[in-house]
């Protein structure tokens, strides 16, 4: 099976910073932000005040150039075993299909195994029932607690609220 839903009209969140970026500890220069929605000023803002590099990746939500120069990036990153700390933040649990969950937790595994980074997953658990429906004009969502999602990587633990993956 494939994914159904986009789940593009989810990302209206302009002005709040994503709980997961107050709660997660950056330890890398470059934070790649997975399924970033696409309003990412107020996040960039937030991150590179920090001293570290913002960048944003959403199949669609941003333009094709942005995700090719993030994955440029990280790519490089991950040759040169450059730590990037990776930020997922309410994306699986938009997403219909397991075997594109597996994807981007594989990618995100990848990434901070070659790295040396630490993932930060987040999802919201919406009425936590485990019964995905649909929310919308394609929209998903899986309704899912945190801890369900763990099957989908070979290696993570939960800790404040966040899927924790270390590389």
């Amino acid at each position: 099976m494939a994914q159904t839903y986009t789940s593009a009209g989810t990302s209206i969140n302009s002005r709040n910073l994503p709980a997961v970026f107050r709660k997660a500890t950056f330890t890398a220069s470059i934070v790649m932000d997975y399924g970033s929605g696409k309003y990412t000023e107020h996040i960039r803002e937030f991150i590179n005040g920090q001293h570290r590099t913002y960048l944003p990746f959403d199949p669609y939500n941003q333009t094709e150039e942005r995700n090719r120069t993030t994955a440029l990036i990280v790519m490089n990153a991950m040759g040169t075993h450059f730590p990037v700390d990776v930020v997922c933040s309410n994306v699986l649990n938009v997403i219909d299909d397991d075997d594109t969950v597996r994807k981007i937790a594989g990618h995100i595994e990848e990434i901070v195994t070659a790295t040396g980074g630490t993932g930060f997953v987040t999802v919201y658990d919406g009425n936590r029932s485990g019964i995905g429906r649909r929310t919308g004009p394609d929209q998903y969502q899986r309704n899912e607690p945190l801890r369900n999602y763990l099957r989908f990587f070979r290696s993570a633990t939960i800790r404040n609220g966040m899927i924790i993956v270390k590389g």
